[in-house]
């Protein structure tokens, strides 16, 4: 009985089962098959059919694209092709079981069954719909714009610094008495792009890669827990430091708070799935990247961060 009453407010917090009544949430209940899953098995895959949808419970994801490269980690409670029981199209990632997991299965054809024979609840559920489809829409976009905005800056940014370094390379020709050749020879020697560097300090090693890989415009290194991460700031300071909030040893709250008496011009970003930004806002942090990842979210919030603290 209580691990039903769980459940059940477990499905109200799924975004598309929002505003549903208790009953109709009792339906939706009555629909889910509970599966254990074990690090390797593969929820779905690529490229096939969307018959199921899945929300976790417990565990962890991970949602791999080709060549099997991870995209993203999925934390509790997070739901997993639920876009494909309404659009039926195939697939587009595999999800595949990081850790000891446990998901509810709803399969379409009584899911579908179920929004026949109840119109009000149906009605609802393609209300949800079409708000999280508006949502990424308006996301989308607007993320679009500013990615225009920053690439029309970034081409005057350019234009101005090669102007600046002809008249450079000119001067410097002039007064070595050499040719103009041989002075932007001299300057190429002596320029060496510089990355920004960032220090990413999680217990899982799979996020530690994520962001390995998402973030390959910069030098990123990592630390396990908040103690090796001291270790590592203390020998050569980074320009950011990702922190996940729950860590062994020494916890992000415990780091940031370390970091503001030791280094506070060192900006830190938390990434967490658990706390929320009341929490936030009561330490040194300056912003916080949900769990499970979102690939542009983040990428942008890093680039950002690093913007204002430049």
């Amino acid at each position: 009985m209580e691990q039903n009453k769980t459940l059940l407010q477990t499905l109200k917090k799924i975004p598309i089962f929002k505003g549903l009544s208790p009953s109709q949430v009792k339906k939706v209940l009555g629909l889910c098959q509970s599966r254990a899953c074990a690090p390797g098995d593969v929820v779905c895959a690529r490229g096939t059919d969307s018959d199921e949808m899945y929300i976790l419970i417990a565990g962890e994801l991970g949602v791999k694209g080709e060549d099997r490269v991870l995209l993203a980690t999925l934390q509790p409670i997070t739901t997993v092709g639920e876009m494909g029981i309404f659009n039926r199209q195939r697939r587009s990632a595999s999800v595949e079981v990081l850790k000891q997991s446990k998901v509810l299965v709803i399969a379409r054809g009584p899911f579908e069954s179920m929004l026949r024979s109840d119109l009000p609840m149906r009605v609802n559920i393609y209300k949800n719909i079409v708000e999280i489809l508006s949502g990424k829409i308006v996301n989308d976009n607007v993320r679009a714009r500013d990615y225009v905005l920053e690439r029309v800056r970034s081409q005057k940014d350019q234009r101005a610094v090669e102007k600046k370094l002809a008249v450079a390379v000119a001067l410097l020709a002039e007064k070595a008495g050499i040719e103009v050749e041989e002075a932007q020879i001299l300057v190429d020697e002596c320029v060496v792009e510089e990355k920004l560097r960032i220090l990413i300090v999680d217990d899982e090693p799979a996020v530690r890669q994520l962001v390995q890989r998402l973030l390959t415009a910069y030098e990123v290194s990592e630390a396990g827990d908040g103690e090796k991460a001291l270790v590592a700031i203390r020998a050569d300071q980074p320009d950011l430091v990702i922190a996940d909030i729950q860590m062994p040893r020494m916890d992000g709250f415990a780091l940031v708070d370390q970091l503001k008496e030791e280094f506070p011009d060192i900006p830190v970003l938390a990434l967490s799935g658990y706390v929320g930004a009341e929490e936030i806002e009561a330490h040194n942090f300056v912003g916080l990247i949900e769990k499970p990842m979102q690939i542009n979210d983040f990428q942008e919030r890093v680039d950002d961060t690093l913007d204002k603290s430049g």
